[in-house]
């Protein structure tokens, strides 16, 4: 899965949602919008069917559409332009991101000018601010309680459009600016979502490339400056506006929202609020089956290999019923202990380590340990990959290597200090990163949003974490080192978590099988799709998917998520056929 971000169109027919990247800016020219086509990557987690459109195709689309959403500024020729206006003023519903496509005036803003004409042209933007919400009942806002952080997007004036959301500054001060707005036009409406929304989420999922050490908190409880090069030092979240107090825990604060995945979010519900108001049924295929809410997920990293607290933390499990990834790092353990896990239906995965002495963070490392610890696993592909002490150098190369070595999913962004535990990357789903350029790289993140309770971080940030990751339909990540098992209340306090992950209706997954989901749910083609049913086609058995409906009115057997209702259905989608599910 290499190439541009969203080249695999999502669906086999066309659905009245289009998407449309306007377009980007050339080399050495400001931008609203950047990694645009990140919207498909969204969409696709998110499993919302719909049609790609690219700009030429868009005027003769606009008919069969009755929601779309485009990303970015682009130069639309004049008949598109009225093409698009007469659209939305006979119902049509447009969502922009990012861009104004030179229809300032239907949209009700006007592009605000900068302070002082320079060489680049002047072009105004949002730079790194907080939305604040200011219609909290709006659907779109409903899941923000907090400013939300974004990085860049179109600065610019209500001229007749609504204001939704304006902008603090980056150091929380109100500015007045509009960064969410919405205009009736005729029977249908304009919503602008003016910050960068697509560039943000890469930003923060991602952060920037590491050479040197971050900058700490000034708490003293994230001393990343440690002399270490970490994915953490590469985190471009707020220590004070992202972070919130845990209860329960005096003086600890952690990044407790996942900011990415709230803008995601706001995505979402931008569609579904516009769907509504046009009557559309749109069809999603959920994030897991049987309706569950979430995933929980424990891996553990065998840092000293020591067999006897293997055999706890392999008691503990069995005694929770629950399987688990072993990261595992030279020289592993013996022949029975390995035996053991596999046994119990455990995963393995590598544990690269380039924090021992002598060890380089280099892909000859990673090369030889990779092969050694395939060997060490009786030959069985590893599929995940997890870096000791969450060492990472450079940009994306990390991926590179693991994509290069059959490794499909990672665990390395995370938390290595006590007070940036929780989404410090902004997300609790899995998700394919991007180079610089906007390709995509063929590896899920699953990001380590904490370490073993009790020793790393007081137990007290459980319950918020699996909180929010239940709230936003995530996977609840737990590591716990086997090393920590000689104490008592650290096994306790995993039992505890995989005992209230269960009542809150969460299953534990190895990440082998996220993986496997994840992928085979991607591939899932929308072959048939009316108002009342759909016909899906996947390239193998995906059982018990959940299969959404959009819901035009009030009914019993409707199930409530991203603030509107859905009719929901559980069905084998098979590999051969088209699988009716609703």
């Amino acid at each position: 899965m290499t190439g541009r971000q969203g080249d695999k169109v999502s669906e086999e027919i066309r659905v009245p949602l289009g998407v449309c990247v306007l377009g980007e800016a050339e080399q050495n020219r400001a931008r609203t919008a950047s990694y645009p086509y990140y919207v498909f990557e969204i969409l696709a987690h998110a499993g919302v069917f719909h049609s790609r459109l690219d700009v030429k195709d868009l005027e003769a689309s606009l008919d069969a559409l009755r929601v779309l959403v485009t990303v970015g500024e682009g130069n639309l020729s004049d008949a598109l332009k009225k093409k698009l206006t007469d659209w939305v003023d006979a119902g049509g519903m447009w969502l922009s991101v990012g861009g104004l496509a030179g229809l300032e005036d239907l949209i009700g803003v006007a592009r605000k000018a900068g302070t002082f004409a320079n060489w680049g042209g002047g072009l105004r933007s949002l730079g790194e601010g907080y939305l604040v919400a200011r219609e909290v009942d709006h659907p779109m806002l409903d899941h923000v309680n907090r400013p939300l952080h974004y990085f860049g997007g179109a600065a610019l004036e209500a001229r007749g459009a609504a204001v939704l959301a304006t902008g603090d500054d980056a150091h929380g001060r109100d500015t007045g600016q509009p960064v969410l707005l919405e205009r009736e036009v005729g029977k249908g409406r304009c919503i602008l979502i003016a910050p960068d929304l697509t560039g943000s989420v890469v930003h923060i999922q991602q952060g920037h490339g590491v050479t040197r050490d971050g900058v700490p908190s000034p708490d003293g409880t994230s001393p990343v400056n440690d002399g270490v090069l970490k994915s953490d030092d590469g985190a471009v979240l707020d220590w004070i506006f992202d972070r919130e107090p845990v209860p329960g825990a005096d003086g600890l604060s952690i990044f407790i929202q996942p900011i990415a995945d709230l803008w995601r979010e706001m995505l979402l519900r931008g569609i579904f609020y516009l769907a509504s108001a046009a009557n559309v049924a749109l069809p999603v295929l959920w994030y897991w089956p049987r309706g569950l809410p979430a995933i929980g997920h424990l891996s553990h990293d065998t840092d000293g290999n020591d067999p006897k607290l293997a055999q706890v933390l392999l008691d503990t499990l069995a005694g929770g019923e629950v399987q688990s990834t072993w990261c595992v790092i030279l020289p592993g353990y013996d022949r029975d202990v390995m035996a053991k896990i596999k046994s119990a239906g455990h995963e393995f995965a590598t544990h690269y380590d380039a924090m021992t002495a002598g060890l380089e963070f280099c892909e000859a490392q990673f090369e030889r340990q990779y092969g050694e610890l395939k060997k060490l696993f009786g030959g069985e592909q590893p599929v995940t990959n997890k870096n000791h002490y969450l060492r990472w150098e450079g940009d994306t190369q990390l991926w590179d290597w693991c994509a290069k070595h059959g490794i499909e999913l990672d665990q390395s962004k995370g938390a290595s200090k006590t007070g940036e535990a929780g989404f410090n990357f902004g997300t609790c789903h899995p998700y394919f990163p991007v180079r610089f350029n906007g390709e995509t790289i063929g590896v899920l993140e699953l990001p380590t949003p904490t370490q073993d309770l009790v020793v790393f971080a007081p137990e007290a940030i459980f319950e918020p974490l699996l909180a929010q990751a239940k709230k936003n339909h995530g996977v609840l990540h737990l590591l716990f080192h086997p090393a920590h098992f000689h104490r008592d209340e650290v096994a306790r306090a995993m039992s505890t978590a995989i005992r209230r992950g269960k009542q809150e209706g969460l299953e534990w997954w190895t990440a082998r099988q996220i993986n496997a989901w994840e992928r085979a749910r991607r591939k899932v083609k929308l072959v048939e799709w009316t108002e009342t049913s759909v016909k899906l086609r996947a390239e193998e058995d995906l059982i018990d998917a959940t299969v959404l409906r959009l819901s035009m009115k009030k009914s019993g057997t409707a199930r409530t998520i991203w603030g509107f209702e859905f009719e929901q259905n559980v069905a084998t989608i098979r590999g051969t056929g088209a699988s009716p599910v609703s």
